[in-house]
């Protein structure tokens, strides 16, 4: 099995994102949203008003400096490639630290698998949960309505 990437998040973190699993991509690289279709740093970017500042390390310390935290669902999983109808077995991540540590108001679901997930678990019953259209290269057809949901949501806790 895949082994998915390490949380980012402290003890400020007010939004927490959940997708699914890395993809290959991110995999190969180890960091979050690295395939170039996938528009989640270009939406994060925008949504806080500021530019998307490539370096990866800048990037996790815009997240954080802006109170959102990532990471995935799965810990491990079997996928054929990318896509989150490939998944052939998963297992879950461990969310009690992070949910004790950190002050999550708000959980964003990356797309439909995400969200699939959070709502069958019950660790994450007591938190607000919204789905939002997945930042995906392959979902890129619905650019300006996933745009516009995004912000929306981001704009709740952010402003």
């Amino acid at each position: 099995m895949k082994i998915g990437l390490e949380a980012i998040y402290d003890k400020n973190t007010k939004i927490l994102i959940l997708g699914s699993a890395p993809s290959v991509k991110s995999l190969e690289l180890q960091q979050y949203y690295a395939n170039k279709g996938n528009q989640f740093w270009k939406i994060i970017a925008e949504c806080i008003n500021t530019t998307d500042p490539i370096d990866y390390e800048k990037r996790l310390d815009l997240l954080v400096q802006n109170q959102i935290g990532l990471w995935d669902i799965y810990s491990h999983f079997d996928r054929i490639g990318s896509s989150d109808s490939n998944f052939k077995q998963t297992k879950l991540n461990n969310f009690k630290t992070l949910l004790s540590v950190a002050s999550i108001k708000l959980i964003i679901a990356n797309g439909d698998k995400a969200y699939q997930e959070i709502i069958k678990s019950t660790i994450f019953e007591d938190y607000t949960v919204i789905k939002c259209l997945s930042t995906s290269g392959a979902n890129n057809g619905k650019a300006q309505e996933r745009k516009i949901e995004w912000k929306e949501t981001l704009q709740r806790l952010l402003d």
